[in-house]
């Protein structure tokens, strides 16, 4: 693959890492922040790309280690009490609105409750659809420990909206 092919194919993840880093960031310009550092990063690796490798799951674990780099030579740990705050982040390739607002409403609380990194976890299996085994890959963890990060996710959401149909 030639570099402008590339920087074509990584253009068009645009929406897609944005997504990811506000959901690993929970906030718009730190989200912003992280997603262009991760395309400057990915753009500079061109020649570590393999042609046979999903582009995307490439991508995504950049800006996974990006965002674990930048918080471990912070030491600190962002603000993850901002939520979702436009309901037009979580939509799908075409544009169109994945998640209503009354969805995004309920959908803050319970995200707001997990890890961060069962939030990684969550947001790449249950918002951008990956399997377990591609969501791993892109973490770099074991599969088994996504299946965990789900699982404890799923229960935790289980009890808040248990709770609020009391």
């Amino acid at each position: 693959m030639n570099y402008r092919l590339f920087k074509k194919q990584i253009e068009s993840l645009i929406p897609d890492v944005k997504r990811f880093a506000f959901s690993l960031t929970r906030d718009r310009d730190n989200g912003d922040d992280l997603a262009q550092q991760s395309f400057a990063t990915s753009l500079s690796k061109f020649d570590q790309f393999k042609n046979n490798s999903n582009l995307k799951s490439w991508v995504f674990r950049i800006v996974y280690t990006t965002w674990i780099d930048i918080n471990r030579k912070n030491k600190t740990i962002t603000n993850y009490k901002k939520m979702v705050q436009d309901s037009h982040l979580i939509n799908d390739n075409k544009g169109n609105d994945i998640l209503s607002l009354n969805t995004c409403i309920d959908y803050k609380k319970p995200v707001s409750l997990l890890a961060e990194k069962q939030r990684a976890s969550f947001h790449l299996v249950c918002i951008e659809g990956y399997s377990y085994s591609e969501a791993a890959a892109i973490l770099g963890i074991p599969v088994g420990t996504v299946a965990s990060r789900i699982s404890h996710s799923r229960h935790k959401f289980n009890q808040y909206f248990s709770s609020r149909r009391q």
